[in-house]
């Protein structure tokens, strides 16, 4: 089992209404571990308080523990955090074992005093060296936490005696029942693969197989029932035509066929079972048959294109209006569009980009999207394909078009604007980050590092290139650092409220 270890250790003196925190004490390399002490006073009986900071799995373990000394028993307030949602435990079984020679204590608690807060005790038989194991177990299993080597005093004075001071004064505190009730997350920042960006615009447009326009198929004034941006079902009326004189009512023309139907309808019945007596010659029954076929053709298609009103123009496809190309009263002839109509299920995304970056169009692999309200989606989120991206540049622009065809994922809409970041030409090893970590002041860029359970340092990076979701680091981040990647803001925050617990606060 590896562990990430982050140890403070810090002595607390009551008494003082202002609070200092100094860093200092002694450090020490543990393998997958970075240990710290800390130490933090005033003027009256001295206690010693241990914090250490472990991640294991999908848990953090936050642990602040009076310094072991032989004889005197030590609670411990251990802050477990789900890293996922980091949202603290609020059921399970906590074991802490404290190993000294070969041989070991064990104490537990079913759960937590409070949300994410575990409070077993030990009292240590022996002073030495030794270690502790935290074992917690919930219905997704067990994990464990091992603290490493530390000291088990022979008496508090000797526990105080031990420790050093100094002070740094610029961590800033955080506390988990703070992070709990917010938006937070952390990660630890490693070598992984980025890519170049080419930070352009698109515009959201109708797939042209998508795009409907419907014509009136007779002559007359036109009623409009629609109008641009509504939605509409497929077969939902859009039009009425309206004709004058007896070739333009088109009522009379559907009582006609009508009569044309029921009669060649009842000629068919009649000599149907004479042509199956042969009574009737094959020939004079195929005239008959398909003249019944073709006014019943005629009939039933006037039928649902003529209504008390008119002639009825009706959406042949579910989906938009996206056009209306006449105006209520106007005369119009046959064959003339009367609508547009647009499915958007699928779109078109057209980006475009500078011919200085036509070399690297063909390596796009990827786009992010961000709307003006800030939502962001990839490309694969919108189940889309890169459509074209080598495209022949036209001498009257100085841009080029890249076109992906995506799916409509609700937020889209023909016509609306976006911000893109077309991805292409990997890199590798990059010092990555989410976006969401940066925050800005007055042209400088900060991150949050996490040094301890609820103490962070402000850090000064410098970003590189991003492609909407995350920013590459070119320089201020090492790797294995663990960062704020939601909810700096809120640490900003903590740092502006001036004086606050450091260390040592009461659950």
């Amino acid at each position: 089992m590896k562990y990430i270890i982050i140890v403070s250790l810090f002595f607390v003196l009551g008494g003082c209404n202002s609070r200092q925190t100094s860093q200092g004490g002694h450090t020490h390399d543990v393998v997958g571990a970075n240990t710290e002490a800390g130490a933090e006073h005033s003027h009256n009986d001295e206690s010693v308080t241990l914090s250490y900071t472990l991640f294991s799995g999908p848990l953090e373990l936050f642990v602040e523990f009076p310094a072991l000394v032989a004889g005197q028993t030590s609670v411990f307030a251990a802050h477990f955090t789900d890293l996922a949602t980091y949202r603290p435990l609020t059921s399970g079984k906590l074991t802490v074992s404290l190993i000294q020679g070969g041989k070991g204590l064990r104490s537990s608690v079913d759960g937590p005093t409070s949300p994410g807060i575990f409070k077993p005790a030990l009292q240590p038989k022996d002073a030495g060296k030794g270690s502790l194991i935290f074992e917690i177990e919930t219905e997704k299993g067990k994990t464990t936490f091992n603290t490493g080597e530390l000291e088990i005093y022979a008496n508090a004075s000797e526990a105080t005696k031990s420790q050093v001071e100094s002070a740094t004064g610029n961590e800033i505190t955080f506390l988990k029942e703070q992070a709990w009730k917010t938006d937070f997350a952390t990660s630890v920042i490693v070598p992984e693969s980025f890519h170049s960006v080419i930070h352009t615009s698109a515009m959201v447009k109708n797939q042209p197989e998508a795009e409907f326009s419907v014509s009136s198929q007779v002559d007359g004034n036109v009623r409009i029932s629609v109008v641009p941006g509504q939605a509409v079902a497929k077969g939902e009326l859009l039009a009425f035509v309206t004709g004058s004189g007896v070739d333009g009512n088109f009522t009379v023309r559907l009582e006609q066929s009508r009569i044309d139907f029921e009669k060649s309808k009842a000629d068919y019945l009649r000599v149907k079972p004479l042509a199956e007596k042969q009574v009737v010659a094959s020939k004079d029954f195929l005239t008959v048959k398909n003249r019944y076929q073709q006014d019943s053709v005629s009939y039933y298609q006037l039928a649902n294109t003529v209504g008390l009103s008119g002639f009825k123009i009706v959406s042949p496809a579910s989906g938009f209006v996206t056009a209306v190309n006449v105006t209520n009263g106007q005369f119009i002839n046959s064959g003339q569009p009367v609508a547009t109509v647009s499915k958007q299920e699928q779109l078109l995304l057209e980006a475009y980009i500078n011919q200085s970056d036509h070399a690297k169009a063909g390596g796009i692999f990827e786009a992010n999207f961000k709307t003006s309200g800030g939502n962001i989606f990839s490309l694969g989120d919108l189940n889309g394909t890169i459509k074209s991206k080598s495209a022949v540049i036209d001498g009257n622009f100085t841009r080029f078009p890249v076109l992906f065809s995506v799916k409509n994922n609700g937020i889209l809409s023909r016509g609306m604007f976006l911000e893109a970041f077309l991805l292409t030409g990997k890199k590798e090893n990059a010092l990555v980050a989410p976006l969401t970590a940066l925050t800005e002041e007055q042209g400088f860029y900060y991150v949050y590092v996490q040094k301890g359970g609820e103490s962070f340092i402000k850090r000064q990076v410098e970003p590189g290139a991003n492609d909407g979701l995350r920013v590459e680091i070119n320089s201020g981040l090492s790797v294995g650092e663990r960062i704020v990647t939601k909810g700096a803001f809120q640490v900003k925050l903590a740092a502006m409220a001036g004086e606050l617990p450091l260390h040592g606060h009461t659950h």
